[in-house]
């Protein structure tokens, strides 16, 4: 199980460790504001919550520097980073036992999720970082395909779950078993190694046998970074993760709320739902992968991004066939089934100008600002819920959606430069 010498093992680790990241998504992202708004809470202090509890995931760019600066790489680079963050999100979600009211407990409820969201986060820095420093560039698509298809059923059988047993036993016995699946993970991973001849706990035997060495100072490793961040091709990576992040956050708000508050889902329906079309995502996911590889990124993105508009604008559109459930229901399923799709895409338009030197800072800052767009999204759609119709909400994602393809068709992926490492 070296990940240096097996794609198999490469596809396989990425995608396990992007399911257990998908655990606390499922909870806490998906489940958890559709159980609010079946209480009662307002669409702002949802919004405001989930806004609230994607900011770890904004500020995990400070985390890229230390990963790449401080190592243990007789354990591998990223692999001792990914066990200290699994086992972190494993314990943050037991400690989620404490709340006894989630809507009494509101601001107890919101510290507690971002911490769990912080050690995810860091997870996610490391396993990128790993992907991109072991995942020769022609398999960038189908890796991407395997972390999105684990992500999806991670946040898909979460949900599910999440849903059934918030409405019935509460948030305790739900987080534990959360954190039950997450640590088992944490243990898998031991028997995962990236390199033949590394240790598989710091108490074994084995060495050092990374090509990649880590800059030898913070401000070294900001010289490298500043050389690569500001062309003009990354900036306009940097601007499409940020408004695919905006909508997103946008839409992660607004969907839930709506099916809620305004199509008369139960919270269990509503949880049912995403984890049913998130799995059927999560092989669209997988079956994407391919044909970025084949076609390209940017063609790939073009057609998934026209999709995705092309579905909110007709929702936005349509407000009179909102009485037909059938209709509604095929409407919020699709939203769903096309976010993995939209993820693999961005991820690869990323991962693909990155540098392995500065392999986890750079992918985390690109990331950072997607995250940065989520987390201002949900908070935008709290405001724009105060004044506008839901028809207007949505007319109004579809515009974010349509400036997101607007900037997407100004990349054009650099040459590779062999003296920056690409």
């Amino acid at each position: 199980m070296y990940l240096s010498r097996s794609s198999a093992a490469r596809y396989g680790s990425c995608g396990l460790l992007y399911f257990a990241q998908g655990i606390p998504k499922g909870l806490l992202n998906i489940a958890m504001p559709a159980w609010l708004a079946s209480q009662g809470m307002s669409a702002s202090m949802i919004a405001s919550y989930l806004a609230i509890i994607v900011l770890p995931w904004v500020f995990k760019l400070t985390t890229g520097p230390l990963m790449d600066r401080f190592q243990f790489p007789a354990m591998g680079l990223r692999r001792p980073w990914i066990l200290g963050a699994q086992l972190g999100m494993t314990v943050a979600m037991c400690l989620l036992v404490v709340i006894d009211d989630p809507v009494e407990q509101m601001m107890l409820l919101t510290a507690l999720a971002a911490t769990v969201q912080l050690f995810a986060a860091t997870q996610d820095v490391a396993v990128d970082g790993m992907a991109i420093d072991l995942v020769p560039e022609e398999e960038y698509g189908r890796v991407n395909a395997f972390m999105m298809f684990g992500k999806a059923i991670g946040w898909a059988s979460s949900a599910a779950v999440s849903g059934v047993l918030l409405s019935t036993m509460g948030l305790g016995p739900t987080a534990v078993l959360g954190a039950v699946v997450c640590g088992v993970v944490f243990l898998g991973f031991f028997y995962i190694r990236e390199r033949e001849g590394e240790r598989r706990f710091p108490w074994s035997q084995g060495e050092h046998r990374a090509v990649v060495s880590a800059p030898a100072s913070i401000k070294l490793l900001v010289t490298s970074l500043n050389d690569v961040l500001w062309s003009r091709t990354s900036l306009t990576v940097f601007l499409i993760l940020f408004f695919y992040g905006l909508v997103n956050g946008y839409g992660d708000a607004l969907m839930p709320i709506a099916a809620v508050k305004l199509f008369g889902l139960a919270s269990s329906d509503w949880s049912n739902l995403v984890a049913t079309m998130g799995l059927a995502g999560a092989f669209l996911a997988l079956a994407v992968g391919p044909f970025i590889d084949k076609f390209g990124i940017k063609k790939m993105s073009t057609w998934t991004f026209a999709l995705v508009f092309g579905h909110a604008l007709l929702l936005a559109q349509t407000e009179h066939l909102w009485v037909d459930e059938t209709y509604v229901l095929v409407m919020l399923a699709i939203w769903v089934l096309l976010d993995p799709m939209a993820s693999v895409c961005v991820i690869a338009i990323a991962m693909s100008i990155c540098t392995k030197r500065v392999s986890a800072t750079q992918f985390a800052v690109y990331m950072s600002s997607a995250n940065l767009g989520v987390s201002l999204g949900s908070k935008l759609f709290g405001k724009v819920s105060e004044t506008a119709s839901y028809p207007d909400s949505y007319l109004l994602l579809a515009l974010l959606i349509l400036f997101t393809l607007g900037i997407l068709f100004l990349f054009r992926k650099p040459a590779m430069d062999a003296s920056l490492g690409t």
